[in-house]
């Protein structure tokens, strides 16, 4: 039987990981810091988000990369987009919509249930698709990789009871419990709640972002811990699991060293793009003297792997011209071509390995 949260706020010593929780700490706020100075967020935020949907996607077994995701964006518009693509689009989706709601608005049951909404649409089988965008009407469980039984969740019957009582918790900020804390609390509750039929896993860790993000620890919506979780997705599931028994301890833990890995990444990753975008900026202002310079620099950087009729429309301008300043890149070795005679692609290969390699 699951217990309420607030029957196991004694279930932690904070002692046990406390030199997580300072470490974690700081080093968000270094990132913080970071952000608010960084002169390019147009670039920076979206590709974060980008690559939080993919390895909350692949934590579910989906294998689309963020390779995918960028030359998706340059394909045919009348394409039908695969399911994967859909599922990334979604989250992106969910993401944008659960920043701009709780600007003014807190945790409910309905904004939860939009969420999972956005996020399953279209991805759900058509057996489930009544499940969308509401909880569980029939008993599920949690089971292991093996297909073994780890969890039986509470009935549907009780969803609502323990999902409000969950929200009462993520809605306080007088209880005095360090919000990196509570974010972990929260995460393992609404785990073994398991309120939805389908989509737990996806739904539940991005509610860690946006309850960091409610939480003032973060002034934009841009830290996802996923792309650290997957690269322990065994450890993370057992750790949750372990959870549910006397102690949160090792689960907190955990969770404190993913955040400390993700931000100690996200610290290199904007450090490094700083140094490529002045050193990348440079270059082109020395081979392109255009009032379109800017604009070019910004279509690079955000879509590094790029065509020139998509750089045409970007920049409003011809085709012949759009070449011309396409050749210009690739003559400085910005861009590498593909072997294509038509429809070329052109790829801004030391971007594309610093965006994989983070």
């Amino acid at each position: 039987m699951l217990l309420k949260i607030s029957e196991r706020l004694g279930q932690y010593n904070a002692n046990s990981f406390l030199n997580e929780l300072s470490e974690a700490s700081k080093l968000l706020g270094v990132l913080e810091a970071k952000i608010a100075s960084y002169k390019f967020n147009g670039i920076l935020i979206p590709m974060l988000r980008n690559k939080e949907a993919i390895s909350s996607m692949q934590i579910e077994g989906t294998q689309t990369t963020i390779t995918d995701v960028i030359e998706d964006k340059i394909n045919d518009d009348t394409k039908a987009k695969d399911k994967s693509m859909v599922e990334f689009l979604n989250h992106t989706s969910a993401i944008l919509y659960g920043t701009e709601f709780l600007q003014s608005s807190c945790f409910t049951d309905d904004f939860i249930k939009s969420l999972h909404g956005i996020m399953m649409n279209g991805i759900l089988s058509p057996q489930k698709q009544s499940g969308l965008g509401h909880y569980k009407t029939k008993d599920n469980f949690i089971v292991n990789s093996a297909g073994t039984i780890v969890f039986t969740p509470p009935p549907c019957t009780e969803t609502t009871k323990y999902m409000r009582e969950l929200l009462d918790f993520m809605n306080c900020m007088t209880d005095g419990i360090n919000a990196l804390v509570k974010a972990a609390l929260m995460h393992a509750q609404f785990e073994s709640i398991h309120p939805f039929e389908d989509g737990n896993g996806r739904v539940g860790r991005l509610l860690i972002s946006l309850y960091l993000y409610k939480a003032k620890v973060i002034n934009f919506p841009f830290f996802y811990i996923s792309e650290a979780i997957s690269k322990d997705k065994a450890v993370y599931y057992n750790k949750l699991t372990s959870s549910r028994g006397e102690s949160y301890d090792e689960w907190i833990r955990f969770f404190l060293q993913k955040c400390i890995v993700q931000a100690t990444n996200h610290i290199e990753y904007i450090d490094s793009l700083n140094k490529l975008y002045e050193r990348t900026r440079e270059i082109i202002k020395a081979v392109i003297n255009s009032p379109k310079f800017d604009q070019i620099v910004e279509c690079v950087f955000t879509q590094p792997i790029i065509t020139v009729d998509f750089l045409s429309k970007q920049l409003s301008v011809t085709l012949s011209q759009a070449r011309r300043y396409m050749e210009k890149l690739e003559e400085t070795q910005i861009l590498h071509g593909d072997d294509r005679v038509r429809k070329r692609k052109y790829y801004f290969v030391e971007l594309l390995d610093l965006v994989r390699r983070q």
